[in-house]
Formats: C-alpha cells, structure tokens, sequence
C-alpha cells in the first residue's frame, strides 16, 4: 500500500470479494521527505478505516544496493537504466511472497493494472482493460511462482471507475493525486543531480557525427540519453540528436533523426515465462518504452540468455539499458534488457 488511489481501492474491492487483507507498505527512497511521510500516513490510516492490519518495513539498504548501485552503474557504462525492471522483481515482488509466508497469506496483490491469463495450463502477465493506464510493461521480469500467486483486482477496471470505487465508499480524498511519475526515487525527478551526488565524476568529451568526426565537447555521458535534442550545448544549422553514447570512448554520438532508426535489437538477460518461447518465426510484438505502441517482431535466441529481435518496422530511440517487453497478443511472454541494435 503507497497510500494512493489505486493500492488503497484494490484494498476494498478485495475485501469486498470476501478476503481478509493485510496492507503492507515498503520504504525504498533514502529520499524521506514530508511526501514519503505523508503517503505512509496516508496508507495506515487507509489500513486502519478498513479494519485492516498495517505493516511498514524498511528496505532502504536492499534498495541502495539492488537498484541504486544498478541505476548509477548503467549511467556509467553509456546505457539508460529502467530501475522498475530491477525493482519489481528482485524488491517489491520478491519481498510481497516473503511477508505473505510469514504473514500465511495465500494470494499478494498490488494496485497495478494489469490482468493475469491462463494459456495452455500457464498463467501469465496480461494487459489492464484500461489501455491508458496498462502496466503490464513493467511486470515483465516476474517469475511463474509469482504469476500464480497474484490477483491484480484493477485489472478490469479503468482509472474513472477506481475514483468512483474511492468515493462510493467514503474516500473522496483518495481521488487527490498521489501517483508515482518519473524516477520515484529521485526528489526533484533531477537524475543528473542525482549520480553527482552519488560521485559520479562529470568527464568531458568529444560529441562526434556517425561516422567519427568530432563536432564539439560534451560534458559527461551521463548527462545525455538516446534522442535527446535540447540542451546538448551546442548549435549546427539542423537538428541533431543523441543516437549512441560510448562509454569506452567517452563519446556521445549525434546524428540526424532520419539515421535514428533501428530493425534489429539485440536483447541481453532475456527472460520467457515459458521454456517453449520463444517460438521460431512466430510473430509476437514488442514494446521498447511504456507508451511507445507495439510493434511486430520475430524473436531468434542466440543463446540461453540472449535473442536478436527483427522489427517488422523500424524504430527510432532505441537505448542501450531499456527494456524490450514482448508480447503474444495480450499476455506478456517475457522481456529484457537492451544491449544494442542496428
């Protein structure tokens, strides 16, 4: 429980179902502001009206070191970190099966929306009926054991009904904005603050065109992402854009948006929910960031952890670090981590 919305109304509607629910809220952010304060506030009172057992566990140390170290590591290595895709399931998911053991709870269940589906015999992650609000992106990396675990009572609900849910019940101050946007851990959403304060050294470079001529001085990788247009520092009679950030070379690559595009990715870590996918010359879809439509694909492993995607359509902004998520229709078969494209 967040203490928003969404977390608070899967807490009714379950009860309404008929199950007894204890709320469990973590603490991640080192980050403890009057905001953090206020949404624990705000989740044990939620608890409390519903006649709800509260628990409140601090994770900070897990956090710093399991998400932190990995999102300030990939900024090093000239790669864009997704820390929901090393949280959920190492973090969040991982510590929900952990207390409802202890706690004997069968089932765990957050406010995401998304929908699980059974298909021939396995359950999987499936797409929220609200296709705005659809989280399924970044459930990617959960496990069967967790899958069969979890009940997702948003799932069928779109975000107008779960504020209606709110009020019907007497909750009108859960309809007050209280959602995550942007990197939750980072105050301000200022991420190049961020890794200085975590001593990230800011080491100048050369911007160079694709072909390696050098267009002027950059300063520092981590202080650019894949498309990035404004604030480069530096002006030429076009638009130019960040395509490639090179670690080793301490170069930061632009080029026009047209040399952008990408038909092949390679994916590293990649993860199936079934040991039968990925099928050969199956057509699946593929989503490379949250709000980027899908796109189809062929998926062809390499080895038992790495598989080459082949676009049906070229995209644009392919970042090393992001995750590439594939789907089958509706359900989520698996995912991974982005290590380069062409």
């Amino acid at each position: 429980m967040s203490g928003g919305i969404d977390s608070s109304v899967a807490a009714i509607i379950l009860q309404e179902r008929g199950f007894e629910v204890i709320g469990i809220s973590f603490i991640f952010s080192e980050n403890t502001d009057a905001k953090l304060h206020h949404s624990l506030d705000s989740a044990k009172l939620m608890a409390k009206k519903l006649g709800m057992k509260h628990l409140t566990v601090d994770l900070k140390e897990e956090f710093k070191t399991q998400v932190i170290s990995y999102f300030t590591n990939e900024y090093k290595s000239g790669r864009t970190p997704f820390p929901c895709a090393v949280c959920n399931p190492r973090l969040k998911f991982f510590n929900l099966e952990k207390y409802a053991k202890e706690l004997s709870c069968d089932f765990i269940s957050t406010g995401h929306y998304a929908n699980i589906a059974l298909y021939k015999g396995i359950k999987y992650i499936s797409g929220g009926t609200d296709a705005e609000k659809d989280q399924s992106f970044f459930l990617w990396g959960l496990k069967p054991k967790t899958i069969q675990k979890l009940i997702f009572p948003l799932g069928e609900y779109s975000k107008s009904e779960v504020r209606k849910i709110a009020t019907d019940n007497g909750f009108e101050t859960l309809n007050k904005k209280n959602e995550s946007l942007g990197i939750c851990f980072i105050k301000g959403k200022n991420y190049r603050k961020f890794l200085k304060d975590k001593g990230l050294i800011t080491k100048m470079g050369n911007f160079t065109d694709t072909k390696g001529n050098v267009l002027g001085k950059h300063n520092g990788i981590f202080n650019y992402t894949v498309g990035q247009r404004r604030g480069l520092g530096i002006h030429f009679n076009k638009p130019l854009f960040v395509s490639e950030i090179n670690a080793e070379t301490n170069e930061v690559v632009l080029s026009d948006f047209a040399e952008m595009y990408r038909t092949r990715i390679l994916v590293k870590n990649s993860y199936f929910v079934s040991k039968h996918e990925p099928v050969i010359g199956k057509i699946y879809t593929v989503k490379i960031r949250y709000r980027l439509q899908e796109n189809f694909c062929k998926i062809i492993p390499l080895d038992e952890n790495r598989v080459i995607v082949e676009l049906s359509e070229p995209v644009s902004m392919v970042a090393k670090g992001q995750t590439a998520v594939f789907y089958d229709g509706d359900r989520v078969s698996g995912g991974g981590f982005i290590e380069d494209s062409e």
